[in-house]
């Protein structure tokens, strides 16, 4: 791999100095990268992957190297990472495509990626450079707001009917203020004509 990204990372032909900084410079931002960063060729076999990738999926480096992604993704998935290298080959990038790669425990792991096209020196597409964005967080999150979401519905509901129940309780108290009312109209109204007679 590091002769692929060597290759695919040559600044021109000023030299082999500039050569082997061009591809160190790769090497160390890959090796680097807080996020899990991965190479992978037109077929989708991984090349070169850092320790974040390790990391999220629980394999050691040499498990993941020269293997192909289909070994961590589903067939459908295979297909959809396919159709975002196409992308990459056609526009240069991807981004956002949704990917539940499995982990070395059988964890489904929901992830993002965002892929850029690795060429080599002619500018011909070779492969890509991905970037996985876990995404278990961010989906925790969601879930919560949701449940959260769902509770507020109930109290509101639990609310409207208290509302209810309590204008209703309101409006039979007014009716019966008034029927109070009158009867006491009409009990002045009888005492001042008994009184009268």
């Amino acid at each position: 791999m590091a002769s692929t990204l060597r290759s695919a990372t040559k600044a021109g032909d000023d030299g082999h100095q500039s050569e082997s900084r061009s591809s160190l410079d790769a090497e160390v931002i890959i090796a680097n990268a807080p996020d899990p960063v991965f190479v992978a060729d037109l077929e989708g076999k991984i090349l070169q992957a850092n320790d974040a990738v390790s990391e999220l999926l629980g394999f050691r480096p040499d498990e993941l190297l020269e293997q192909s992604l289909s070994q961590f993704i589903s067939p459908e998935e295979l297909r959809e990472f396919t159709a975002a290298l196409r992308e990459v080959v056609e526009h240069g990038v991807t981004r956002n495509a949704v990917l539940h790669p499995r982990s070395a425990s059988g964890e489904i792991i929901p992830t993002t990626l965002n892929a850029s096209a690795l060429r080599d020196p002619t500018g011909k597409v070779i492969g890509a450079i991905g970037i996985l964005r876990d995404m278990r967080a961010y989906e925790k999150v969601v879930r919560d707001l949701e449940e959260s979401k769902i509770e507020l519905q109930d109290k509101i509901l639990d609310l409207e009917k208290f509302e209810e129940v309590v204008v209703g309780r309101e409006l039979k108290m007014i009716a019966l203020e008034k029927e109070v009312e009158k009867l006491q109209r009409e009990l002045s109204q009888l005492k001042a004509e008994l009184g009268h007679t």
